[in-house]
Parts: C-alpha cells; sequence; structure tokens
C-alpha cells in the first residue's frame, strides 16, 4: 500500500513493519517499537516488546520468507515458536485489522441489506450487531432460540442479558440527547433556526415553489407577447386613418 499510495501516515509506517522481507533494517526495529506504542493496549503492562524486537530483528533461526509468500502463515509459524509473547500480542493486533475489500464485504457477510437507515449506522453499532449475527450464526441458532426459557412465566430469567440491555438502552439515549444539545449549540452559533419538518418535506416544498416560479414567469412571458401584440394592432389602424 505504501509503493502504491505513499500516505505520510504513522500508523501505516509502522504497520508495514510487519512486513518480514524488512526485517534486519534498522527502520524496522523503530516502526515496530512505533506499532507497539500504537499497540500498547494489548500488551500486558509488566511485558517490554522493545527487547523481544531487537532479537526479532536479528534472529538468524526464523525461517526464510520470500515476496509472495503468506504473510499470516509466516508469523503463525513464528508465533508457535513462543519466542516473542509481547510482541506476538502487537503481531495479531496488527493482523487483526481490517483491510480492502473484508471492510465492504463484511456489511453482505451477514446478509445485511444497505439501506438509508443502517448507511447512518455508527462504528459501534454496526459492530455490536455483527457480533451478534456472527455469534447466532456460529452456534446455528436464532435468537430466539438462543434464549428460550421453558415457561416463560416462571423460568429463570438471564440477568446479564437485561443488564445489557437496560446499559445499552441508557448509552443510546445519552448519545442522542448529546447529538441534540450538540445541534442546539451549533444553532445558537451560527444563528440558524432548527428545521420544522424532514428533509423529504423540505424538498417536496422547494420544488413546489419552483414549479410556481416557472408558471408565473411563462404567464408573465404570455402577458407580455399579448401586450406586444395589441399594440402592434394600435399602431397599425393609426396608420389607416392617416
Amino acid at each position: 500500500m505504501q509503493a502504491k499510495l505513499p500516505l505520510k501516515s504513522k500508523t501505516l509506517q509502522a504497520l508495514s513493519s510487519i512486513d518480514p522481507v524488512v526485517r534486519g533494517h534498522s527502520q524496522a526495529v523503530i516502526q515496530l517499537k512505533e506499532l507497539a506504542i500504537i499497540m500498547k493496549h494489548l500488551v500486558p503492562t509488566e511485558s517490554d516488546p522493545s527487547m523481544e524486537i531487537l532479537r526479532y530483528n536479528v534472529d538468524p533461526n526464523l525461517a526464510n520468507y520470500e515476496e509472495g509468500d503468506d504473510i499470516v502463515k509466516w508469523w503463525a509459524h513464528v508465533i508457535s515458536l513462543g519466542k516473542y509473547p509481547a510482541l506476538t500480542q502487537v503481531i495479531r493486533g496488527a493482523l487483526s485489522i481490517f483491510h480492502g475489500p473484508l471492510v465492504e464485504s463484511s456489511f453482505s457477510l451477514m446478509g445485511d441489506v444497505i439501506d438509508k437507515k443502517s448507511a447512518n449506522m455508527r462504528i459501534s453499532t454496526f459492530n455490536a450487531v455483527q457480533t451478534v449475527k456472527y455469534t447466532l450464526r456460529s452456534r446455528r441458532r436464532t435468537g430466539i432460540t438462543m434464549f428460550k426459557r421453558e415457561d416463560v412465566k416462571l423460568g429463570p430469567v438471564d440477568k446479564t442479558v437485561c443488564r445489557n440491555i437496560r446499559a445499552a438502552g441508557k448509552k443510546d439515549k445519552s448519545f442522542r440527547e448529546k447529538r441534540i444539545e450538540e445541534r442546539k449549540k451549533r444553532q445558537a452559533e451560527y444563528g440558524c433556526r432548527a428545521s420544522c419538518g424532514s428533509a423529504e418535506r423540505a424538498k417536496t416544498t422547494a420544488q413546489a415553489e419552483e414549479r410556481q416560479a416557472r408558471l408565473r414567469h411563462v404567464a408573465k412571458q404570455k402577458n407580455a407577447a399579448r401586450r406586444k401584440a395589441l399594440e402592434a394592432l394600435v399602431i397599425a389602424r393609426k396608420k389607416k386613418k392617416l
């Protein structure tokens, strides 16, 4: 990607260091350390990947890697050796990043249909939906069979599910309220008023007004042509009398 689209992105530059081809280069060490900082939330606090990165960069016992080989399989072999536990967490996080056509295909992977509502979906919401769908499909169950109770009235209730539903509802409500407050602040700051109708209604109104304006313009042109014709007749009659 850096060769085809050389973006000045520290993250992309750091991610390029996981390519085994650059192993042994001094810049690879620098970028791997940068990647470890970016992925520090994946590394245990008591672990320090810096020394592991140095050892990995000069390790002569690792398998050879040639251009075109599968990088995932190569790293899977390195991880299986157990030499670099902290670096392993960083590499796993880097290799698990969605990229390329996988991002777009994830929308249709679970049979989703993109409409106006889902196209405006937040990333966190989409991630939650995909997680639930994947769980249900992997277990070959539906939502009803997953949480079915033998006795609807007296059967035990999954308190964790209830707690998560309430928490999700509160979180969504607070998010919506926050967006409304931010919108009001922007409206107050720029001196604009809130829209009283939907975008579709506003579009319809604008089209109707444009249609009326065109009709008025056509009527005005017809009246002007009629007046011009009458004036020509009056002038012609005056000439005849003379």
